[in-house]
């Protein structure tokens, strides 16, 4: 299948979304050498893969992007441009996990110094200079 593939790409619409969902139905993440290749087919085939890869369990989808770490971001990517149920799609990047945006309510509290000193304080910083006058000024 992966040798197809990479062959013939008018294939690739074909292999994720009959071969590879049927594959999903047969549970092939119970016999490890067809998983290893189901696996890299996903990664041959992106971005066609990703409405197949979330069909898959939490763990073996957990899995997938753990062995293949390229798909996480693109897939990630995928999720947040669907449209459809907002909780499923958090669930769908909490399993996928990497850099996302942080769950609505939260608010990163600094643990540096602010930028700005307080109004009370005097503020460090020197005055800009004047830009020079290029033109002399008119009398």
């Amino acid at each position: 299948m992966i040798q197809a593939v990479k062959t013939y790409k008018s294939l690739t619409g074909f292999v994720s979304t009959t071969l590879l969902s049927r594959l999903i139905t047969k549970k092939i993440w119970t016999t490890p050498p067809l998983w290893e290749g189901f696996i890299r087919c996903a990664e041959i085939v992106k971005p066609a893969s990703f409405p197949v890869l979330l069909q898959l369990p939490k763990d073996q989808l957990r899995e997938i992007v753990t062995k293949q770490p390229l798909l996480r971001v693109p897939l990630r990517e995928f999720v947040q441009s669907r449209g459809g149920n907002p909780a499923r799609a958090a669930v769908y990047l909490e399993i996928i996990g990497g850099d996302g945006p942080q769950p609505s309510g939260s608010v990163p509290t600094p643990t540096s110094v602010p930028e700005t000193p307080p109004p009370s304080l005097p503020s460090t910083a020197a005055p800009a200079p004047a830009p020079a006058a290029t033109e002399p000024m008119p009398s």
